[in-house]
């Protein structure tokens, strides 16, 4: 098994990728980006399927999140999670990838925003954020608030969640 099947091995799963002349070409050709980003190039180029680039970015990122360094905040306010990254997708990863534990290998395609991030407690976890949880954490992207006057009223049970997600921050 070489490096990159080592770090991607979803990509094992669905699909019958050559390892060998992927790496070949990749180390070749395309060193200078990501290999997430080379697989979406071939992707765009259609010399591979367009899940495989959102799998190689999932599984980048889970390992982002996994090995994050990044220090949590100590001041009081309200905060984005530090360590929350969102994928934009165009196939429901967390679906192919929790199929996939259970032996199913199955290609959805569904477009969703996918969050990543770890709590207080290094938890991993892996959530689909609709519209409206995208809204409220949209106005922690600036940095910390001090208060929860930016909440419409009917936010406030959503945000809720939210905290107790360990997504949003309040001290």
């Amino acid at each position: 098994m070489n490096a990159l099947e080592q770090m991607f091995p979803a990509l094992t799963l669905f699909s019958d990728l050559d390892w060998m002349a992927v790496t070949q070409e990749y180390e070749s050709d395309y060193i200078d980006i990501s290999f997430p980003e080379y697989l979406q190039q071939k992707a765009l180029d259609g010399d591979c399927p367009p899940y495989l680039f959102e799998l190689a970015y999932y599984e980048l990122a889970m390992l982002d999140v996994k090995t994050s360094i990044e220090p949590f905040p100590y001041k009081n306010g309200i905060y984005l999670n530090p360590t929350a990254l969102f994928l934009s997708l165009e196939f429901d990863i967390k679906k192919m990838m929790d199929d996939s534990l259970k032996g199913t290998i199955e290609v959805h395609e569904r477009p969703n925003v996918l969050c990543i991030f770890k709590d207080t407690h290094d938890v991993i976890h892996r959530m689909e954020l609709p519209d409206e949880d995208l809204g409220i954490l949209q106005h922690l992207e600036d940095g910390p608030k001090m208060d929860t006057d930016f909440l419409h009223p009917s936010q406030k049970n959503q945000f809720q969640k939210l905290v107790n997600l360990g997504l949003i921050l309040t001290l």
